[in-house]
């Protein structure tokens, strides 16, 4: 008895305002459909954040409705939860998950403290009844805890789905809504969403707890996770009380937080032209500025021009420049003006030969050999 565990799809989300990220979403969705037709699997479980916001666009919802009727031509079932993404922020309005429920017909959805509470699935004589609930945000955690005791776990094979954020993995303040020692005992997996990166835990008491975490990198600080764990879904196995977990890869973009010195950027970039071209996909560059601020806007020129047509998108993801000042120039009483320049010239990372080069253009500004100095300095790469 299988079936393929997603979650945080984040649907519509257009990150950077770039529509190739909005289609890698999709496309990352596509190839785990795919393999849900692939693995011939019972049914799909989704716990939140099928789309990045609680309204979403005439293309998300498009997408999604082809991509779920190709399922129940296949025969397999897609099973959802809300997340905290595609939760209404006014009290009147609906989950966008009603209308694809409740009007078309198309999926599942499971609240916790609204009928109904399981689905069930039978399989060689074998019942699996798949539990949900909603997310729900930090003022509701008493009731939270209440809904999640209030589910009995009464088929042969027990799945219990939820988007919160757990404090053994998300200890910060805020942050989290549970702890596992909460978690309502006998299932045999806790399908658990919200946090980005997969994890997977065998409880004390039982059980595996294992995140799917986003199959798209929605966020530089999932960059490390994606290293690590790679992106996709998991492919469950409930045939024997013990499940089997085997993840399923999908191909997504590739983005990087690099550090670069202006104080030497020309090297260093071209390393990085070398360690990036001829990707299948361009990355995502989260550029770490260091070095001597004064050198800033001559490097940020120079990355521009570098990194078109060999990155989709780069930003300065944080400006670590500083203004270097123990480079303070040293004062001689008996230094003339030629001296200070040299050694401020020097301060400033410029070699002999350039600082030679300035003095001499100084020196003759107003000769016609000035132009023919500037032009040798330009040819140097200043």
């Amino acid at each position: 008895m299988q079936f393929l565990h997603i979650s945080d799809t984040h649907l519509g989300s257009r990150r950077y305002n770039k529509e190739s990220r909005e289609k890698d979403v999709y496309d990352a969705f596509s190839q785990l459909m795919e393999s849900a037709v692939r693995e011939h699997v019972k049914g799909v479980i989704h716990t939140g954040d099928l789309f990045d916001v609680y309204k979403p666009g005439n293309r998300a919802l498009k997408f999604f409705i082809d991509k779920v009727k190709l399922l129940r031509d296949k025969g397999i079932e897609f099973i959802n939860i809300p997340g905290d993404h595609d939760t209404p922020k006014i009290k009147e309005e609906l989950y966008p998950q009603r209308l694809l429920w409740e009007s078309l017909g198309l999926i599942k959805v499971l609240m916790g403290d609204q009928d109904p509470k399981f689905y069930e699935m039978v399989e060689d004589g074998l019942s699996l009844r798949i539990y949900g609930v909603r997310h729900m945000n930090t003022s509701l955690k008493d009731k939270l805890i209440f809904t999640l005791n209030s589910l009995k776990p009464e088929g042969d094979r027990n799945v219990l789905m939820i988007h919160q954020g757990i404090r053994d993995i998300l200890p910060y303040q805020g942050a989290w809504q549970l702890e596992i020692g909460s978690l309502p005992k006998d299932f045999q997996y806790y399908a658990c969403g919200h946090i980005h990166t997969r994890v997977i835990q065998d409880l004390p008491g039982g059980g595996k707890l294992v995140i799917s975490g986003s199959p798209e990198i929605i966020r530089e600080d999932e960059i490390e996770g994606w290293k690590k764990y790679g992106k996709g879904g998991f492919l469950i196995d409930l045939s024997k009380k013990e499940p089997t977990v085997q993840s399923i890869n999908v191909d997504v973009r590739p983005q990087e937080v690099i550090t670069l010195n202006v104080n030497d950027i020309d090297n260093e970039l071209v390393k990085l032209r070398q360690s990036y071209s001829g990707l299948k996909k361009e990355p995502i560059l989260h550029i770490v500025l260091e070095g001597d601020s004064i050198k800033r806007d001559y490097a940020m020129k120079k990355i521009s021009k570098s990194l078109s047509g060999l990155v989709d998108f780069y930003r300065i993801y944080k400006d670590n420049t500083v203004s270097v000042g123990s480079n303070q120039v040293k004062v001689d009483e008996r230094s003339t003006i030629t001296d200070l320049i040299r050694s401020y010239l020097k301060s400033q990372s410029y070699s002999d030969s350039e600082v030679e080069l300035i003095l001499d253009a100084i020196d003759k500004y107003d000769s016609d050999e000035a132009e023919s100095i500037l032009r040798k300095f330009a040819e140097m790469g200043r």
